[in-house]
């Protein structure tokens, strides 16, 4: 799914348009106590749902974990190799890429060569 277009609208609302052209705006009610979420379909708005600001609160929190989350995902080093077989493919993707096999094949064929080497025949 793509990202959705935001723009800015006058103080105290926001709108989001999805990738099927659906708006979502949001416009805060002080007075009332509540943000008020709205659909759009074109130039009609479609439904609408009142967010106390308890809630709202909530769903920022909901909002702000899940984002650390993709964050964390996005910026987190690849795991350790664990097992001895993960260790020699992890090696041999960093040393040019040979693979096991082609290491086994150099070991068994002696001084053959079969592709580009990287030390380790």
């Amino acid at each position: 799914m793509a990202v959705a277009e935001v723009r800015q609208l006058p103080t105290g609302r926001l709108l989001a348009v999805d990738d099927r052209g659906v708006g979502l705006r949001a416009t805060w009610h002080l007075e009332r106590g509540i943000v008020n979420l709205s659909l759009w379909r074109d130039d009609t708005c479609v439904e609408t749902f009142h967010l106390s600001i308890e809630d709202a609160g909530r769903l920022t929190g909901f909002l702000v974990d899940g984002f650390a989350q993709v964050t964390q995902a996005a910026v987190a080093p690849a795991p350790r190799p664990t097992t001895p077989l993960a260790r020699r493919r992890a090696s041999a993707g960093r040393s040019g890429g040979a693979s096991p096999t082609t290491h086994r094949l150099r070991r068994s064929l002696g001084r053959a060569r079969l592709g580009p080497t990287d030390g380790a025949a």
